[in-house]
């Protein structure tokens, strides 16, 4: 599969995810679902490296990722502005993806799968909720509410269809992709929940600034290392390696020490 046909399917199937949670008053008032192209690579990853791939895992699949625009419109909600109609159709898109969600895997009768995605989405939910208390985090505590959010979802996809051997390099990959983002806004000035935990942590922005860098390489190490165990297509890799994972960072960093 080259290039072009990867990203073909990424694009069929973020067009599916996009009509199955169109409503003509949200998408009006709302910014419409989020859909991460990094994480539809990741869903479909088994199906790019030839595993079989019947009509119920990519509907699955596709399920996971209306999952995580369900979760996504609720983070858009602030709770320190003033109630807008945004915002309440904001909090509404959020239920109304959640039952997109429920009813697909109803209709499959795939009630296993509906156990442990909410088992999922309570464990993702109370993550993101640490983000918002007061209290300082440990960089442990930190790491792990990042890895929980960013990767708990797509695990269970993953175990359920018995494509377990995909972790090790999805997992890495969308903390990569997640610390990237973060590092992004901190340079822009922009701070999210997990910046202002990190930076109640190390004290100084600056300092959050390197220990973000120094993560992204060891991420992308650790990447790196998680492909050479498995025989991936070039073509896939060499799309995950420069289309999702690309690490500019490195560089960055040591201009910044030089």
């Amino acid at each position: 599969m080259n290039e072009l046909q990867i990203h073909s399917k990424i694009t069929s199937m973020e067009i599916d995810v996009l009509q199955a949670l169109r409503q003509r008053t949200l998408d009006k008032y709302t910014a419409g679902p989020s859909i991460e192209r990094a994480r539809l690579f990741f869903l479909l990853l088994p199906f790019f490296d030839g595993q079989q791939w019947p009509e119920d895992v990519e509907d699955s699949a596709k399920t996971v990722a209306i999952v995580y625009a369900a979760l996504h419109a609720h983070d858009q909600v602030k709770e320190d502005t003033p109630v807008s109609k945004s915002q309440q159709l904001t909090v509404l898109a959020g239920d109304f993806y959640s039952g997109i969600y429920y009813q697909l895997l109803s209709n499959s009768n795939n009630i296993k799968m509906i156990q442990l995605l909410a088992s999922g989405i309570i464990g993702v939910s109370e993550k993101k909720a640490t983000l918002y208390e007061s209290q300082k985090m440990s960089i442990a505590g930190i790491e792990n509410a990042a890895e929980v959010i960013e990767t708990r979802l797509l695990r269970i996809f993953y175990d359920y269809y018995g494509f377990s051997q995909y972790a090790s390099i999805a997992e890495p990959a969308l903390e990569y992709v997640y610390f990237s983002r973060q590092l992004d806004y901190l340079q822009s000035g922009i701070e999210t929940n997990l910046l202002s935990k990190l930076n109640q942590t190390l004290s100084l922005p600056m300092y959050s600034e390197r220990w973000l860098l120094d993560k992204l390489d060891m991420l992308h190490h650790e990447l790196n290392k998680a492909l050479d165990g498995q025989q991936l297509d070039f073509h896939v890799k060499n799309f995950l390696l420069h289309q999702i994972t690309p690490h500019q960072h490195l560089a960055e960093q040591l201009t910044r020490e030089g």
